[in-house]
């Protein structure tokens, strides 16, 4: 079990920068109202060697392949170079924020977690409703970056996901402008509450390796050809591992979503700006060339 500071420091900022049939395992809190909130408890990952202990990333790109929006598994989700970043970050150190933005990866943190009071409207054909059970929450930027705060901040003194003398989490839809957010009332609870041994039991047999959410490897040979398609807009046959891409929401599945233009280019410094970007933008201009 990881203890508080373990978890602080994973937290830390980088000094370097309803769908019909059988309801969803995962828990689509953005179709709640505005001004309606869920309290969740999140769980902890079934893998103990989870550095985040409850939360696991996922880094994807958006590519334009044979015409459609495609999502890519972003290599650096498995510790490997990726050449998607690599022309990202050389679009953005040549001054091209728009196409920089466009291949930037997109992150999103992926928990799983007991659903309390569910303020949805049962499934219309199970009359089914995600109250009591675990499911799995797709989490954006805004309430990621509120999880965030309060282990920097020093907002927790335990550690929330515990079953005893563990924190609720609170997600509130509030409107801001033209647009939701969740970044005004979504909070950890004050108090820390403990789980009823039932209640324990049933999450332990719910709980899973986060790990297994992620898109699998696809590969760099694969994201190469896919890159390569979507700059000269040439066709490729293997999109298997791909997904369609959807419209971008807070915490919609499977889209994650889109940081701003400057938080990107203040964390582009990890992307290694290096003359292997150049050469892979130079073998692809030539390509275009050829084929003029």
């Amino acid at each position: 079990m990881l203890d508080i500071q373990q978890l602080k420091n994973a937290f830390k900022t980088p000094e370097r920068d309803n769908n019909g049939g059988k309801i969803s395992n995962y828990y689509p809190f953005w179709n709640i109202k505005t001004g309606e909130q869920v309290n969740v408890r999140f769980l902890p990952d079934k893998n103990p060697e989870n550095p985040m202990g409850f939360l696991v990333e996922k880094l994807m790109h958006t590519l334009i392949i044979n015409g459609e929006k495609k999502s890519i598994p972003c290599l650096k989700m498995y510790h490997e170079d990726c050449p998607i970043c690599k022309v990202s970050a050389s679009y953005y150190k040549a001054g091209d924020k728009v196409n920089g933005k466009k291949y930037w990866r997109k992150k999103q943190h992926i928990a799983q977690a007991l659903i309390y009071a569910d303020p949805l409207p049962p499934n219309q054909e199970t009359n089914e409703t995600h109250s009591g059970q675990v499911r799995y929450l797709a989490l954006g930027y805004q309430l990621f970056n509120i999880i965030k705060e309060a282990f920097e901040g020093g907002e927790l003194d335990e550690i929330p996901y515990s079953f005893k003398k563990g924190t609720d989490f609170l997600i509130k839809k509030s409107q801001q402008g033209e647009y939701s957010t969740y970044a005004m009332g979504s909070k950890f609870a004050r108090k820390s509450t403990d789980l009823d041994d039932d209640m324990i039991a049933y999450v332990q047999e719910q709980m899973i390796d986060l790990s297994t959410l992620l898109p699998k490897n696809p590969g760099a040979e694969k994201v190469q050809a896919w890159l390569e398609a979507s700059l000269t807009g040439s066709s490729v046959d293997d999109t298997s591992d791909t997904e369609e891409h959807g419209d971008e929401a807070e915490g919609s599945v499977p889209t994650v979503s889109t940081p701003v233009v400057q938080r990107a280019v203040e964390t582009k410094g990890d992307d290694d700006i290096n003359e292997e970007a150049e050469s892979i933008l130079a073998q692809i201009r030539s390509r275009r060339a050829t084929q003029k």
